[in-house]
């Protein structure tokens, strides 16, 4: 039978837990740091005085111990019955070949305990929390069996002894095999998930079924609301956005993310077009971060494009400050994003001798003819977003008209305008001089 199967993967059984923690907690020592057990407690006699007690009491050991931990502990209680109680069989059965002095082998018993259990992806908690059960139930029984033996008290002392000290032993060896194989498993399941996220950005995964698996392993919604972000990282290999998972998870935000040499690259599920502002917050937030943010979409299969628009508008950012830009959703930028080249004709072309301008002059045009057109046209408006007199947005205006030989009161050339405007803010500053 395939144990894993039967029980629920990571994200299910350690909700509470980000990826993070579950390293911490496979990767440090217990507090309880296992240590050999003294010389004075070495005795095989003393344990062996128990087996023969142990051999009587198993068959009834098994089912108490069974039923003790379905009853205390929930995630054992939903395990097949009849696979804990050949477990716990097979564990006891271990134990009293010990007592009976045959040393259980490295590979076997509360290593291969662990082993199991770190598959079945029982957190780490709970399996300590059933050993301990296990264990005080198989002291508690042997106690009620040893009154037909009658051992002298000094004889069951010194045996209660070297059984616990066995019993600290044995916990030590399943702590160190489950941790062992959590770590495996861990770093198999990051190597996945690494792959099929690389798959959803280059598009090599797709197809509904598919991404409906890659959404799953991703812990994502397969439909939704989307971004991708795309920023510069500042040194190669260097995180870009230390922390951002947990930030934006506290936001309720879900994301997930790809560190490239010279990029960091994450899809960030929306819960509603409210989240934008708190993504933007979050990154801006950052003072040296520069990133670009993609249009937002509904379908993973759309993620490639996303990316590309994502990483489009990073470029057009300058080098060396922060600055957080959103790609444009207008259907006019859609266009040009598919055809950089068409864009930059579209710039010349409109602008003309604007662009020949002085960098500060052709700066301070550009953005009063952007604000101009996010109020609709609306001179006095403009002015008091700029904080200046409406003759000096009147004034800039003309200028406009004048370098592009376009005049800003026929549909026709505001709509050619508009589209250059866009098309520059597409365009990498390198790409301007």
């Amino acid at each position: 039978m395939d144990q894993q199967r039967a029980y629920p993967p990571a994200s299910i059984l350690w909700p509470s837990h980000t990826q993070d923690e579950r390293w911490r907690i496979v990767t440090e020592r217990s507090p309880s740091t296992h240590q050999p057990r003294p010389t004075g407690h070495q005795s095989p006699g003393s344990l062996s005085l128990l087996a023969p007690i142990y051999e009587r009491g198993l068959r009834e050991l098994v089912e108490r111990v069974t039923l003790r931990l379905r009853r205390e502990i929930p995630h054992y209680a939903e395990m097949p019955i009849n696979d804990l109680r050949a477990q716990a069989k097979t564990q006891l059965r271990y134990v009293l070949d010990e007592l009976s002095g045959t040393p259980v082998a490295g590979e076997n018993g509360p290593a291969a305990y662990g082993r199991l259990r770190a598959e079945q992806r029982v957190p780490l908690e709970v399996v300590l929390h059933a050993y301990r059960v296990a264990w005080a139930e198989l002291w508690s029984g042997l106690l009620a069996a040893a009154k037909e033996d009658r051992p002298s008290n000094e004889d069951l002392l010194s045996a209660s002894a070297d059984f616990f000290w066995l019993a600290d032993e044995y916990a030590g060896r399943m702590l160190t095999a489950y941790r062992q194989r959590a770590t495996e498993l861990l770093i198999r399941e990051e190597a996945e998930r690494s792959a099929t996220l690389e798959g959803v950005f280059s598009g090599y995964l797709h197809g509904s079924e598919a991404l409906w698996e890659a959404a799953a392993l991703l812990n994502l919604p397969y439909e939704g609301r989307y971004v991708v972000v795309a920023a510069a990282t500042p040194a190669a290999g260097r995180e870009a956005l230390s922390g951002i998972k947990a930030a934006l998870e506290r936001a309720h935000m879900t994301s997930v993310w790809r560190l490239a040499p010279d990029v960091e690259t994450g899809i960030v599920s929306l819960r509603a077009k409210e989240s934008i502002p708190a993504l933007l917050h979050e990154l801006r937030s950052r003072p040296d971060v520069r990133a670009g943010i993609s249009a937002a979409y509904r379908l993973l299969a759309s993620t490639p494009h996303a990316l590309h628009l994502a990483r489009l508008v990073l470029g057009t950012l300058p080098e060396g400050t922060g600055a957080i830009k959103q790609f444009d959703e207008s259907p006019i930028a859609a266009l040009l994003a598919a055809s950089p080249d068409t864009a930059g004709d579209l710039r010349r072309s409109v602008f003309g001798s604007l662009v020949e301008l002085p960098a500060d002059d052709l700066e301070t045009l550009l953005l009063t003819l952007s604000t101009w057109y996010e109020v609709g046209g609306s001179v006095n408006d403009a002015a008091k977003l700029l904080y200046v007199h409406p003759n000096t947005i009147r004034y800039r205006l003309r200028r406009v008209q004048a370098q592009t030989g376009r005049s800003l009161e026929n549909p026709r050339d505001v709509a050619d305008i508009r589209a250059a405007l866009i098309a520059n803010n597409m365009i990498p500053d390198t790409s301007r001089r």
